[in-house]
């Protein structure tokens, strides 16, 4: 559990100067869907960009997999996603899939 706590202390970190576009993953019911699905696509290009920037300069090959399912873990608790379901939003939104988004 120690190293738990020291991965999510670590995600906090690293994802600190966008608790902004964290907090846009979880938005109000109330919000018309357009503006739910730009602020989503802003967020996650944001985020996603990050973390894939963080594992190009500091993670081994053999390790990618393993943190990025990480991190993708980390994000979801700001989301009513998954984890699974918000990589793959972002995915979608880096190979100009939008049509997959919606």
């Amino acid at each position: 559990n120690t190293y738990a706590n020291t991965f999510s202390s670590q995600c906090k970190e690293l994802l600190r100067p966008f608790k902004k576009s964290l907090r846009k993953l979880h938005l109000p019911q109330h919000l018309p869907t357009e503006k739910k699905l730009k602020y989503t696509k802003e967020s996650l290009t944001i985020i996603g960009d990050r973390i894939d920037l963080f594992l190009q300069r500091y993670c081994r090959a053999s390790e990618v997999k393993h943190w990025q399912k990480m991190f993708w873990q980390f994000v979801s608790l700001f989301s009513e996603m998954d984890a699974k379901q918000l990589q793959k939003l972002y995915k979608y939104i880096k190979n100009n899939q939008m049509d997959k988004f919606l």
